[in-house]
């Protein structure tokens, strides 16, 4: 009696379902009813199969595979791979029970596979997290296949190729990612460091200018970074010019820290003393060789005035640097060593040279 009042139920519930979905094969019904009413996941799979033969453009089937056939059973790999069927097809067919995530309603199938690829997004930064890097990169991986949009899987993919030392690649990553997102942040700033690295001064820097930003105290940190690459590349005048701003920006500033405004004031210090020097030598060495050509002697006069400028700007920004870092005790001897070279400039070299044109 029991068997034959479970037949007539499914036998209803299957004409229900054919009434309800009549559009869609035999096949597919069935390998409902297995894996919903039965709970035969293998008949489930076995006529599921048939079915995506049967209906190549219904994207419901391999979603069908992977959320009710495969994941029970955790072939994760399976569930991968019917993702990445169902993105295939057609990509406007709705769920047949809608969902929420995230406060948005989830109603297509593609839909639902590219809010998936965030929680298997999720569960890489959790392998990751446990040291398990294999399986947070194969996450990543799969993740990125089913929502080439979400950005946050290049930036880890990136970290795991630089963690190999693969500079390059992790290069790779974040182009790969800049092509769906121009203007995120982050992909440019972790670019513009690894070319550092490489030494690729002028591709970082142009990298970094590349980025649009409206906040003010980013754009200023990107200005300081632009200005570290010049210093890194041997650019002093430069990054001389980008100092001076960049500085200034900071004094204004209410969210720069102290050490930073140090290092930075430091830095702009030291770019301008090594271009007050370039001067200052000039001139000691025209002196000592008794050059008399007006044309070296007027251009070496215009140099050592610079020097004087250079000096004077560097001498300010060590004792800046001074202040804003108590435990610094270098700037401020670095600073009173440069009062010594603007007098011999002021007192010696210049009034020489000065004589030696007039002659």
């Amino acid at each position: 009696m029991f068997s034959m009042v479970r037949v007539t139920l499914l036998s209803i519930t299957i004409l229900f379902l054919y009434s309800c979905f009549a559009a869609m094969s035999m096949e597919f019904n069935s390998a409902r009813s297995y894996a919903r009413i039965e709970d035969n996941l293998e008949e489930a799979e076995k006529w599921a199969l048939l079915a995506l033969e049967k209906e190549p453009d219904n994207a419901q089937i391999p979603y069908f595979l992977a959320v009710e056939v495969y994941r029970p059973q955790k072939k994760y790999d399976r569930v991968g791979e019917m993702y990445k069927e169902a993105l295939k097809r057609n990509s406007n067919l709705d769920l047949e029970q809608p969902f929420k995530s995230g406060g948005k309603v989830i109603k297509t199938v593609h839909g639902a596979i590219r809010n998936e690829a965030e929680t298997i997004y999720n569960q890489g930064s959790s392998y990751y997290t446990k040291g398990k890097k294999k399986k947070a990169e194969k996450s990543f991986k799969m993740s990125m296949e089913l929502n080439p949009n979400l950005i946050d899987n290049y930036l880890a993919l990136s970290d795991l190729s630089y963690e190999r030392d693969n500079i390059e690649g992790a290069i790779d990553y974040l182009d790969m990612g800049s092509k769906y997102d121009s203007k995120n942040f982050l992909i440019f700033v972790k670019k513009s460091i690894y070319l550092k690295e490489l030494k690729e001064y002028d591709k970082a820097i142009l990298t970094l200018q590349n980025i649009e930003i409206n906040d003010a105290d980013i754009q200023m940190t990107i200005d300081y970074e632009i200005f570290k690459l010049n210093m890194d590349k041997e650019n002093y005048a430069n990054a001389a010019a980008l100092g001076s701003g960049v500085v200034e920006n900071m004094f204004n500033s209410t969210s720069i820290d102290d050490a930073v405004l140090a290092e930075a004031c430091y830095n702009v210090a030291i770019c301008n003393r090594y271009l007050g020097y370039e001067g200052y030598n000039k001139a000691v060495d025209v002196i000592n060789q008794g050059i008399d050509d007006k044309d070296v002697l007027s251009s070496t006069l215009e140099d050592a005035k610079s020097a004087i400028d250079y000096f004077k700007v560097a001498k300010e920004r060590f004792y800046d640097a001074s202040s804003f870092d108590p435990d610094d005790q270098k700037s401020a001897n670095h600073a009173k060593d440069l009062n010594k070279l603007i007098k011999q400039l002021k007192k010696l070299f210049i009034p020489s040279i000065e004589d030696l044109l007039e002659q």
